[in-house]
């Protein structure tokens, strides 16, 4: 098996040791060129020696993993983050189809992603996904609320007050907005689900994402159903109904 070479950002020394460590243990044929203890040092150490993979921690005191990312532009390595915490960062970072671990580092799931690392040596990550990320990440709140959307020929910026519903047609989802366009996303509507606000955007059954602020008229009924801004009547599951009425009457 070829040696892939690797450095480990992280602020913890005790998430240095047991990942160094199970590298050791499980992965011998991978070679440790070096690890840093915050964002500073690791754009520095990166400067310096080249790997094919980086562990990349997210919170780091005042700073983060995707500062870093920013510091050292597009020509980076096959990036895997590290965090103690799936909150809304975690959820980009599965929305942008990277890697990423959840400490403490499970042995087996450092191994599939250390298979997906050699799978990937021939069809790299992609800048696009770390563009789409860094956007949604950056966005400010209550600001500019744009997302970034992976598209076949590389992003679309997409104003979320503008999208009216996202509908599910199996692993994709289909993004329909104000102006009657319509985008195809490689994503699932559960995805989408974790990535908008749920105050803004409800899940009214299994197979559609409405943005409430497009809901034109609400019809009574056992669940009842949604007429859309254009006109689309969306169906209501049961167990959905008073979760919509709640966000309906905050508008």
């Amino acid at each position: 098996m070829s040696t892939l070479t690797a450095v480990i950002v992280d602020d913890e020394q005790h998430c240095r040791d047991a990942l160094s460590g199970l590298l050791q243990r499980k992965h011998p044929e991978i070679e440790l060129l070096g690890m840093a203890t915050n964002v500073p040092e690791g754009i520095d150490l990166l400067s310096k020696v080249k790997p094919k993979v980086l562990f990349l921690d997210i919170e780091m005191g005042k700073q983060t993993g995707f500062d870093l990312l920013q510091a050292i532009g597009p020509d980076r390595p096959h990036v895997i983050f590290t965090t103690a915490h799936e909150g809304y960062a975690v959820k980009a970072i599965r929305f942008s189809a990277l890697d990423y671990l959840l400490k403490p580092v499970d042995a087996e799931e450092l191994a599939t992603a250390i298979g997906k690392v050699r799978q990937e040596e021939r069809t790299p990550q992609s800048p696009d996904q770390f563009m789409a990320l860094l956007k949604n990440l950056t966005r400010p709140a209550g600001a500019d609320k744009r997302i970034a959307l992976p598209v076949a020929d590389g992003l679309e910026m997409v104003d979320v007050d503008d999208i009216m519903y996202c509908e599910s047609d199996s692993n994709y989802t289909v993004v329909h907005q104000k102006d009657k366009k319509r985008l195809v996303i490689s994503r699932t509507l559960k995805e989408f689900e974790d990535m908008l606000d749920p105050a803004q955007f409800v899940r009214v059954h299994h197979s559609y994402l409405i943005n409430v602020k497009h809901v034109k008229k609400y019809i009574r009924g056992e669940g009842g159903e949604v007429i859309m801004t254009d006109g689309t009547n969306v169906a209501v599951s049961r167990r959905k109904k008073q979760e919509l009425m709640d966000n309906l009457a905050k508008l």
